[in-house]
């Protein structure tokens, strides 16, 4: 028995797999299949038979070329179509939909919700041609605004008048782990990292429009629970970027605005956020040790003289330079050096305070900053344990080594008030040990004067 034209569905689709579920799906629900595994099969089928519907496969598309659907149309104008797609190829659905196609569903698909969208397609095909158009023109916007929606990178979310979430994508499902179920009706600021929570309510909950509306906001909203599998299980929060407006509707009596919530679209910026935050650290941390640089040791001087003069405590510089490093480099190489210099900054590192600075300076210097000092005693007793440190001898290509440091000191405000200074006499001073026995540190004031002690000496001995 032949079915009317109406009932007759035109499959495009080079998968057999695709055709052959969708025929049998078709078949129990009283339609007429005709599969079509090229575009030349489609054309061929389109010449012998009126269709009421096509169901095309946007990887037919992919394979011979978007001129395809253009033959479909032009050979079955009065045809109803849906486009079904594998991947979410975005700028192929968005012209798929502008050149006509009638809805779009993303496999694998819900076979119910195909099969209510094919009875509206069909059924919707015996208005006349001016209700038609009309509706045809609706449906293509809604459908291209259903994808965008579902498709779109970003949460996209609704807010009530009340703050509660009224609507959003599946986004926020796989980029947060807060399912449907969760969210509705639940206020915004559970989404909100506590410490955002005053600058979120101005704009998570936007309600202005136009340009006094939210733009590019930076956020952080909170995870669930590290449900996210490409999420560090340390992570609770990521970075997002925000836009939002106010939703208003006029009044008929009065005209005036009526407050109806917030719209807004939110987009995670972690991976940019990640990278920002790793060229700040190669700008200012040595790539060798990973420790701080001389343009970072510069700026947290500066920093801690500012707060030293404020609260008028002390601080001290320390400039060392280790003993015998290039002794290292011409019997193991450049490699083994610079492995052993990682390692002497992490021994290093091991000898100081939390709130203590370490940086290095280039070679084998290293610069120590030291702030909130209550003696002289106090700087004393780091350098010693310094010095003892390198005592015990590092483990190089099955031999042991061992090296001393020569450690220059410089306090302020007793040396100088001045960044720059600080380092200057605290590297004068050190120069003063390297060319007075090494593996030894000295104050700046004590090299000056035994420097004059011995300068005295020298002149009388000539006096003589």
């Amino acid at each position: 028995m032949t079915l009317p034209d109406n009932l007759k569905i035109l499959l495009a689709g080079n998968g057999r797999r695709f055709n052959k579920s969708l025929q049998e799906l078709l078949h129990l629900h009283g339609y007429e299949p005709h599969p079509a595994f090229t575009d030349q099969e489609a054309v061929i089928l389109l010449e012998k038979h009126s269709f009421g519907l096509i169901i095309l496969d946007l990887r037919m598309i992919e394979n011979y070329g978007q001129k395809m659907m253009e033959q479909l149309k032009s050979k079955q104008g009065l045809s109803k179509l849906i486009m079904l797609s594998h991947d979410a190829i975005f700028d192929k659905a968005v012209w798929a939909l502008r050149q006509g196609a009638d809805d779009f569903f993303k496999t694998p698909y819900s076979p119910d919700k195909l099969l209510l969208s094919i009875q509206k397609q069909l059924r919707h095909g015996k208005t006349n041609e001016k209700n038609k158009g009309d509706l045809k023109h609706l449906q293509r916007v809604d459908s291209l605004h259903r994808y965008m929606i579902s498709n779109s990178p970003d949460i996209i979310y609704l807010l009530n008048r009340d703050g509660k979430f009224s609507f959003f994508n599946k986004q926020v499902e796989m980029l947060l782990g807060f399912s449907r179920k969760e969210l509705l009706g639940r206020h915004y600021s559970k989404l909100i990292h506590p410490g955002d929570l005053e600058k979120a309510r101005y704009v998570f909950f936007e309600r202005r429009t136009g340009k006094r509306a939210a733009k590019n906001v930076e956020l952080r909203l909170l995870l669930k629970n590290n449900t996210i599998q490409h999420r560090s299980l340390k992570q609770t929060d990521i970075d997002v970027e925000l836009y939002s407006t106010g939703v208003y509707k006029k009044c008929p009596k009065s005209n005036e605005k009526i407050f109806l919530g917030t719209y807004g679209v939110v987009r995670d910026i972690s991976q940019r956020k990640i990278s920002e935050r790793q060229f700040h650290h190669q700008l200012y941390h040595d790539t060798l040790t990973n420790l701080p640089n001389r343009s970072l040791f510069h700026d947290r001087l500066r920093l801690a003289l500012s707060q030293a003069r404020r609260n008028k405590t002390s601080l001290a510089v320390m400039f060392l330079d280790i003993d015998g490093f290039k002794g290292i480099n011409d019997s193991f190489g450049h490699a083994c050096g610079d492995a052993f210099l990682q390692t002497f900054g992490v021994r290093l590192r091991s000898c100081l305070r939390e709130s203590d600075t370490l940086a290095r300076m280039g070679g084998d210097e290293f610069a120590i900053l030291i702030p909130r000092i209550t003696s002289r005693k106090d700087i004393e007793n780091i350098a010693k344990k310094i010095v003892d440190e390198f005592k015990i001898p590092f483990k190089m290509d099955h031999s042991e080594v061992l090296v001393g440091v020569s450690i220059g000191i410089a306090v302020s405000p007793e040396d100088s008030d001045s960044g720059d200074e600080l380092i200057q006499k605290a590297d004068w001073a050190m120069y003063y040990v390297k060319h007075n026995g090494k593996n030894a540190f000295v104050h700046y004031k004590d090299s000056i004067h035994q420097l004059d002690t011995q300068s005295h000496l020298n002149n009388s001995e000539k006096r003589r």
